[in-house]
């Protein structure tokens, strides 16, 4: 009798230890649910208000404080680059253990920049990891760990192919409105006699051109990317026309071209071309 009344205490105080822990892992999920949904209400009040002040966010071996966080949420808000579509998160593993939580789980996001909001939407995903503590009777964020997964190679090769055709009808058409947006702000360019311009210098050859361009070609295409932000292209530009003199002109020219995918559209950062020798 007294075995089987052990028994009985046994499984009564592992089945209210059981309950306790679910009801305390649901308050978790709670939580994680209504910091979901501020960021997408773009609310960094949330953040702030729990939140503890040594706080630390790691992003693809990025390191950013409490102070950091709160700056870049604030700044995104003031001059956002695009606008969300969804963002969904399932936390597949959550532990418990007195004060602290550790959850981790899957997220996926997506957005279309504001450049061109009627363009095809962006969509990323990874995991995420967050570590909280009770704190004056309420769950607080300590720290954050997100990681992106790979995008599609292919994907990525073929947007910028599409991306350097469409620069280089930009160059030949002296469409320097079109070429600003498509320069990143820290752009410069190398010519095939050594000379370095930044992007105000590059945009003012274009402005001043008045060629009239009776031929382009590119030749021998090829792109290679590198991680999930940036990549290189490399080819020939062939072009023919007419200086506002008068005089024909012809240029043949191996480039390479540096691209990083930023405010989710591909930007050129640097570009070198150099001449082929007999042209």
């Amino acid at each position: 009798m007294k075995k089987i009344t052990t028994i009985l205490i046994l499984i009564f105080v592992s089945t209210m230890t059981i309950l306790a822990q679910t009801s305390v892992e649901k308050d978790v999920l709670k939580f994680i649910a209504a910091y979901d949904q501020a960021f997408i209400d773009r609310n960094p009040a949330f953040f702030e208000q729990n939140s503890v002040e040594e706080y630390k966010f790691y992003y693809n071996g990025m390191v950013r404080n409490r102070a950091q966080t709160i700056e870049a949420a604030k700044k995104d808000i003031a001059t956002p680059t695009e606008k969300m579509i969804s963002f969904k998160t399932a936390s597949d593993d959550v532990r418990v253990n007195g004060s602290t939580a550790v959850v981790s789980g899957s997220w996926t996001w997506s957005a279309v920049p504001l450049s061109n909001p009627s363009g095809e939407p962006h969509v990323d995903n990874g995991r995420y990891t967050l570590i909280l503590e009770k704190r004056g009777g309420r769950w607080m964020l300590v720290a954050e760990h997100q990681s992106e997964a790979a995008h599609d190679k292919k994907a990525m090769e073929a947007q910028v192919l599409k991306m350097g055709l469409a620069y280089n009808k930009m160059l030949t058409e002296n469409d320097a409105a079109a070429v600003e947006k498509i320069l990143a702000d820290e752009f410069y360019y190398t010519t095939d006699k050594g000379k370095f311009l930044n992007k105000a210098e590059e945009l003012a050859n274009y402005k001043e051109r008045q060629a009239k361009i009776t031929l382009t070609e590119t030749i021998d295409q090829k792109v290679r990317v590198i991680g999930n932000n940036a990549a290189v292209e490399t080819g020939i530009f062939h072009i023919k026309g007419i200086e506002k003199d008068g005089k024909p002109f012809e240029i043949m020219d191996r480039y390479t071209t540096t691209w990083v995918w930023r405010d989710l559209r591909w930007q050129i950062v640097a570009d070198h071309t150099s001449k082929i020798e007999g042209r």
